[in-house]
């Protein structure tokens, strides 16, 4: 196809020229929105009741667990802040501590429900009173802004400027209280005392159980014990081989000497015969030692032998001392940390100070401002959510002429601007002088003025269309006469009859020969009115040779299907086929077809097919995508010959934001 086009971009349909049109489009839907929103946000900003808010910062330089089971090195606050890595939880815990229900209800009891609640008298509740108090007071912490800082921001919101301080007072003083009954157990110096003092039992029982055992034994210690009878058995031992030993050379000795004295010995008798005596003397002692050491080695065996049947009661013993004495030590270390904290008192805990006490009460005017602002953003936010749900996703026509390239993908061959002079109302040229003083003359003031009048709005459209259809016809080597030119759109109001009647004006007025307008759809009390009055013709005698017919300006002539007097009728396809050779043959040099709106049992579909063009109109705003694409599809497959023109069409957006739309 010759006709020249403009390149199709192949992106979304959504960009900003998109959302500036839809936005635009339905401006009194935002800015209707948007008035209700900043009406609600000066309604809430001037009747809402003032509100007053007393402030107060803790320095939490850190927290120390003092409970019945802390360690015992965990005095040193320098190292607990250095070990802590979690500062944020601290902080965290000490919120939550301030905000608890438990010292909402302390500080409702301490001031009296009557007080925080005067308008409910003696109705009032502690419970109500503490959800005043819960609902009115804020702690909050800068971390997030000013990563590891240690500030604790309270605040406590009243309508009455002498309670906001009040209350806050009562919150801190019960915090502190609080803090020492959270991060130590309560009641703690009984605890301990009754732990302690169960472990010194626990320490006795053992002690006296491993005393009976060591007088049993004989032994001190199981250790101690078993190496003394170990080395005593030993040394027993060798002092039983020495004097085995001993025996056994003796025994000998007194064998020998008896054997060979002994007959000297019977024959004399001298004082030499006490030695034998004395040497068996010896022999004996040196048997008695012998049993001795015998009789101490089993002895040493047997309490070895016991030592080791009670070692393990011993060890168990033993194990279970020493773990009594370092609870009984750890504690009664603890014991004298408790009589400490029962002692302390809570406004000087060392850890937590009031870096600002309950200041005085102050107008609190961020809320209101905050609701307000909400109110107002809300009100234009909803009616840009509105305008753009409705222009973007609900809407389902082609609201922009560059839709039809960007979404559809279908070349477009113009786009005419809705105006307010549309279907032939009066209008001036630019000079201010009528087009057709002449024809003017003749109609009242608000008559209608003819789509092929040069005073018609249409007039510099149609002028556009019929240049590009000659380009086209040149390219195209399209020099048979008559051309025909189909007109055609998909609903009735698109303003297809108005082209068509401004279309052959043009054509009319190029002197290139006659041109004939038909009107296919209506019959002729429906036609537009010729000049002065004449009467339209009917095709069949419009195409009748050397017809003598009356034009409707200079080169231009009308006719309808229908007979004069016959009611509105339509060709049907057969009846147009008949006709070609006729239509073919007749003097016209143009044959613009005013045709019926495309629909399932239209014509159109048919005739199509034998034009030379077919324009096919679009009504912005009006006309569904999937009709447009659908019906484009199905002509340009039967004969690429369609050119699709966009009417109607309107530009909400401000000149100096418009872009190409």
């Amino acid at each position: 196809m010759a006709e020249i086009r403009r390149e199709t971009q192949h992106h979304s349909g959504l960009n900003m020229s998109a959302i500036l049109f839809a936005l635009f489009k339905r401006k009194r839907t935002v800015l209707l929105c948007a008035a209700v929103g900043i009406i609600a946000a000066a309604a809430f900003y001037f009747f809402y009741p003032p509100v007053y808010e007393s402030q107060a910062k803790l320095l939490v330089r850190y927290v120390l667990e003092r409970s019945a089971v802390d360690s015992i090195d965990s005095t040193n606050a320098a190292a607990a802040v250095a070990a802590s890595s979690a500062t944020d939880r601290v902080i965290g815990a000490e919120i939550e501590i301030l905000t608890s229900w438990d010292l909402a209800v302390q500080a409702a009891q301490a001031i009296g429900p009557k007080r925080l609640l005067p308008r409910s008298g003696q109705a009032a509740t502690e419970t109500e009173a503490a959800a005043t108090i819960s609902s009115g007071l804020t702690a909050i912490s800068p971390l997030i802004l000013n990563k590891g800082s240690n500030i604790i921001f309270v605040s406590y919101k009243n309508r009455d400027p002498q309670i906001a301080p009040l209350v806050l007072q009562e919150v801190l003083s019960r915090y502190f209280v609080k803090h020492l009954e959270v991060h130590r157990s309560a009641g703690a110096f009984d605890f301990v005392t009754q732990q302690t003092d169960q472990v010194r039992a626990r320490l006795n029982q053992t002690e006296d159980a491993l005393k009976s055992l060591r007088d049993k034994t004989g032994t001190v210690s199981l250790k101690d014990g078993s190496t003394a009878l170990t080395a005593e058995a030993a040394k027993t031992q060798e002092q039983l081989d020495a004097a085995e030993a001993d025996l056994a050379q003796y025994k000998a000795v007194v064998k020998q000497t008896g054997e060979s004295k002994s007959k000297k010995w019977k024959s004399k008798s001298s004082p030499s015969e006490k030695t034998p005596q004395s040497e068996k003397a010896q022999v004996a002692g040196i048997e008695a030692k012998v049993e001795t050491l015998k009789a101490r080695l089993r002895n040493i065996q047997q309490r070895m032998k016991q030592l080791s049947e009670l070692g393990p009661q011993m060890q168990e013993l033993e194990r279970k001392r020493e773990m009594d004495e370092a609870n009984y030590k750890y504690f009664a270390a603890s014991l004298e940390k408790a009589r400490i904290d029962e002692a302390l008192d809570p406004s000087k805990i060392p850890n937590i100070s009031a870096v600002q006490r309950p200041s005085p009460p102050m107008l609190e005017t961020k809320t209101r401002n905050k609701i307000a602002l909400g109110l107002a953003g809300g009100g234009i936010a909803l009616g840009i959510a509105l305008a753009l749900i409705r222009g973007l996703v609900l809407n389902r026509t082609v609201g922009r002429p560059l839709e039809l390239e960007t979404r559809l993908h279908i070349p477009l061959m113009l786009s005419i601007p809705y105006s307010n002079t549309r279907n032939g109302h009066l209008a001036l040229p630019p000079n201010g002088s009528p087009a057709n003083p002449g024809a003017l003359a003749t109609r009242p003031h608000h008559s209608k003025l003819a789509p092929w009048e040069a005073g018609h709005f249409i007039r510099p459209y149609c002028d556009a269309i019929r240049d590009r259809l000659g380009l086209y016809f040149e390219l195209n080597h399209l020099t048979h006469k008559p051309k025909l030119v189909g007109i055609a759109s998909f609903s009735e109001a698109a303003g297809a009859s108005t082209l068509a009647a401004g279309l052959a004006a043009s054509l009319s007025e190029t002197n290139d020969g006659k041109v004939l307008l038909v009107d296919v759809n209506l019959g002729p009390e429906d036609v537009h009115q010729f000049f002065k009055g004449k009467p339209a013709y009917s095709l069949s005698a419009a195409l009748k040779p050397k017809g003598a017919i009356a034009s409707a300006a200079d080169n231009l002539y009308l006719a309808t299907v229908g007979s004069p007097n016959a009611g509105p009728a339509q060709l049907g396809l057969k009846k147009f086929f008949d006709m070609m050779p006729n239509l073919k043959a007749s003097d016209f040099d143009y044959i613009i077809f005013d045709m019926p709106q495309l629909s399932q049992t239209s014509p159109t579909w048919g005739m199509a097919a034998f034009m030379d063009k077919l324009l096919l109109v679009v009504e912005a705003e009006k006309d569904n995508r999937e009709l447009i694409k659908r019906g484009y599809g199905k002509l340009v497959a039967e004969r690429d010959n369609v050119a699709v023109v966009v009417n109607k069409a309107r530009s909400y957006v401000p000149k100096w934001l418009h872009g190409d739309s």
